[in-house]
């Protein structure tokens, strides 16, 4: 299915194509390894796999090659996604990129597409097994295709959940077979390891917490029936332990819709540049703006993501725990498992790198309000379609 869809994506030059092929420089396709008169979507579709095939997470940070390779493909990707900057780059070549070159691609904000962007930071392969491949990632492969069904999403999603399933199956057999310190040291190092990728230690904790509220939920649940009162407690306890500067901030889906944030920022940068005397005056509001505008973006799509992650692990932990495969014993021993993998991963310590300081916090109060929201709405439509049905 996603083959498929990939393949449409790739198909033919449509009118999105900015260029009619005829330019003087080919340097940037010819990093992204496409044609001159190359759609949108195949050039990002290009990027795409061709930073995460780059990226230091694969080939190691000190591989100056291939960082320069990595930093090449995305100023190609930075010009040749920007319609203006396109067919400037197409008419007079690199040379005549001076002046924009220096505001895109050697700028702190560059110009990438923010899905790709996020994507690619929180889609490290060192995660597969773990969540899969992420919504955002699907969308960035399949680009502009429209040959992906609504039905064929929905079958890649159970594919992937069934996959996790058993991945993780395999990782409680080492708990289930009552070799608890084998398992813990094990979880451990993977959790370390795992940090190490870009923004690792936001995706660890975030797999912790979904996976410790998956096992109290079904252990509370075969204790006294509905297994609220062990969420509650464990949803307490961590929101007290999380260091946030308003105690009293509760992130909801609603608060972190992205347009009004941004119209706002843009109406801002406006009315400043229209007061501004210089032309540096201009660049600085405008710099300041693109930030801005991308930190909102982010952290919608992180809000997102958890959204995914939270439904497709919980869904995969329940296929776990709720097996007929297997004895009551084995089911319940996997989620006592489960519920240690998931204290072992939201315990392990924090790998801060440059850049990510200031984005950890954000990342992780969004990732716990989305979370404990995606579970409760999960319960209440679960509840509904029961009550439906007894009706």
């Amino acid at each position: 299915i996603l083959g498929e869809a990939k393949k449409a994506a790739d198909e033919g030059t449509g009118p999105d194509a900015a260029s009619g092929g005829d330019v003087v420089d080919t340097f940037y396709y010819d990093v992204l390894e496409v044609p001159a008169d190359a759609e949108q979507g195949k050039i990002k579709k290009q990027y795409y796999k061709l930073a995460r095939q780059y990226h230091p997470d694969k080939v190691g940070a000190d591989n100056k090659e291939a960082a320069d390779k990595f930093k090449d493909i995305a100023e190609a990707y930075q010009v040749l996604s920007d319609p203006e900057l396109r067919k400037k780059y197409d008419k007079d070549g690199r040379g005549g990129l001076s002046a924009d070159k220096t505001d895109v691609v050697g700028g702190d904000n560059p110009n990438i597409d923010p899905t790709l962007l996020f994507a690619f930071l929180f889609g490290s392969d060192k995660f597969d097994d773990y969540v899969g491949r992420l919504a955002m990632a699907i969308s960035a492969i399949t680009a502009d295709s429209d040959k992906i069904t609504p039905e064929q999403l929905r079958e890649l999603q159970r594919r992937r959940c069934t996959r996790l399933a058993i991945k993780l199956a395999e990782r409680l057999q080492v708990w289930t077979s009552e070799d608890y310190e084998t398992a813990k040291t094990t979880w451990k190092a993977e959790a370390e390891e795992l940090s190490q990728a870009s923004y690792g230690s936001q995706m660890v904790h975030a797999i912790g917490d979904i996976y410790t509220v998956t096992a109290l939920q079904f252990l509370g649940a075969t204790d006294s029936g509905i297994g609220l009162p062990s969420i509650s407690k464990w949803a307490a306890g961590k929101k007290a332990k999380l260091d946030r500067q308003n105690k009293n901030t509760k992130i909801k889906m609603e608060q972190l819709k992205v347009g009004m944030a941004v119209m706002e920022l843009q109406k801002k940068a406006e009315q400043e540049i229209e007061n501004a005397k210089t032309d540096e005056e201009k660049k600085a509001i405008q710099e300041k703006l693109q930030k801005d505008s991308m930190v909102h973006l982010l952290k919608v799509m992180w809000t997102t993501t958890i959204v995914d992650m939270t439904v497709t692990l919980h869904e995969a932990a329940q296929m776990v725990l709720f097996d007929k495969s297997v004895d009551k014993e084995t089911r319940i021993k996997r989620a006592q498992g489960l519920k240690a993998l998931g204290e072992v991963f939201t315990a392990s310590p924090e790998v801060k790198k440059e850049g990510e300081e200031d984005a950890a916090k954000l990342y992780e109060e969004a990732a716990f309000a989305a979370m404990l929201e995606t579970l409760k709405r999960k319960d209440e439509a679960a509840y509904e379609a029961s009550y439906s049905t007894a009706k």
